[in-house]
């Protein structure tokens, strides 16, 4: 099982051009608790393959990391696609394994959206359909076969059915009853090339979420990911929804990779945010006690302040240092001032206050920790990667990564998780959380 792994990191980073970036990257970073993985390493050991919910921001939503982490660990067994968003829940959704594709007629409401009332699940999203109408959700391109598909719903009093149709055969399922969420199973044909869903027009429809399962033996990782989103997003998750989708995914490894956008809030209250992560972990793992829990935070951001003079001066050519410590004390001021000792790429004052609490939750509530942002190299990595060359790892907006930089993120990741694994099987002793 590890020689396959292996050999899938190599092949990824061999076939993305990576191999430049690797200077880059700080070698031996560790999982720190590895000890808190023993689920998910007795699942590896079995050999009947492993299923991992990966949830986070913007970095997650758009299946670059996730997608390249679910290609290594799966090797030679790969599984079904697991986890989707109930349609085309914001725009220019990217997924990997499958499309979706939508008619209009679907209603969202976000999570995010403040006003938006709930239910929500992991999916941080809900579309509707009104009585009288039938929009059509079609799912087609399946990498790999799937044997089922769950489709989650809503319950509602005057609720209408919900149809499936697989290449012409069509099934139905009622959506009325008390409310609450449901899931309704239906059998994938073998030949299927396209699955389409919609609303038989009887009633109202609402759809949480879907589900692609198989019934051999496979990795399966489903990635819950929202642009823009932070930890506190999991607040607007259902309690009922929520322990209905994570015993149904039923998961050996759930890994947070939430904290850029929280990094990048200047008036965030830090001890708030620390104990609104610590409840949203212990709730995870009331409704997954058996899974293991990683804690990866986010890569390493940096920004240029609003006065700088982007349009005669090149975003590149601007140099990047870390803050000192009288100018994260002063922050505010400083730029309020626009003040020229900021003009330069930094990284903001919160950033590594965030990364730094979600370490300390991890270490307090029993979770592995791996520090994405050093194992890019620490403060203006970044910057680093941007200027990396052919291919560059980072985007201009020295936030995101190019496709190469997730890329290497996740074989960097897969490393770490590697090792731990190797130590674990020899009875080794993993690093304590400092």
């Amino acid at each position: 099982m590890i020689r396959h792994l292996c050999l899938a990191v190599t092949i990824a980073v061999a076939a993305g051009g990576v191999s430049r970036a690797q200077e880059l990257a700080t070698p031996g970073a560790e999982i720190m608790q590895p000890d808190a993985l023993e689920t998910y390493f007795r699942a590896r050991e079995a050999g009947q393959g492993v299923r991992v919910l990966h949830l986070g921001d913007s970095h997650i939503a758009r299946d670059s990391f996730s997608g390249d982490l679910r290609q290594m660990m799966s090797g030679d067994m790969p599984g079904a696609r697991g986890l989707l968003p109930p349609g085309l829940v914001y725009p220019f959704l990217q997924l990997r394994g499958v499309e979706i594709d939508a008619s209009e007629g679907w209603t969202i409401y976000r999570a995010r959206d403040e006003e938006a009332s709930g239910p929500f699940g992991l999916m941080s999203a809900r579309a509707e359909a009104a009585a009288g109408s039938s929009p059509t959700l079609s799912l087609s391109g399946f990498e790999v076969p799937a044997d089922r598909l769950l489709v989650g719903y809503w319950r509602q009093p005057d609720g209408g059915a919900v149809q499936v149709q697989f290449d012409g055969a069509v099934q139905a399922i009622p959506t009325q009853g008390d409310e609450g969420p449901a899931f309704a199973a239906f059998a994938v044909p073998e030949a299927a090339q396209i699955i389409r869903i919609m609303p038989a027009g009887d009633g109202p429809v609402a759809l949480l979420s879907m589900v692609l399962e198989a019934d051999r033996p496979g990795v399966v990782l489903s990635n819950a990911g929202w642009p823009g989103a932070t930890s506190a997003i999991m607040q607007r998750w259902d309690d009922e929804v929520l322990r209905l989708e994570i015993q149904r995914l039923d998961p050996h490894l759930i890994i947070l990779s939430y904290g850029t956008n929280e990094g990048f809030d200047d008036e965030l209250d830090l001890d708030a945010y620390g104990a609104n992560f610590r409840h949203q972990i212990a709730r995870l793992k009331r409704f997954a006690p058996n899974a293991s829990v990683l804690i990866t935070g986010g890569p390493d951001g940096t920004r240029l302040p609003f006065y700088a003079d982007t349009e005669s001066r090149d975003p590149e050519e601007w140099t990047c240092a870390p803050l000192s410590g009288a100018e994260r004390e002063t922050y505010a001021a400083l730029i309020e001032a626009e003040s020229a000792s900021l003009l330069r790429w930094h990284e903001p004052p919160m950033l590594k206050a965030v990364l730094s609490a979600q370490r300390e939750v991890a270490r307090d509530e029993g979770a592995a920790h791996w520090n994405w942002r050093e194992a890019m190299g620490g403060a203006c990595a970044v910057h680093d990667w941007r200027l990396a060359g052919d291919p560059q790892l980072a985007r201009p907006d020295h936030v995101h990564l190019t496709g190469e930089g997730y890329a290497l993120s996740a074989r960097m990741l897969m490393d770490a998780l590697n090792g731990a694994f190797v130590a674990w099987q020899g009875d080794g002793k993993g690093q304590a959380v400092p």
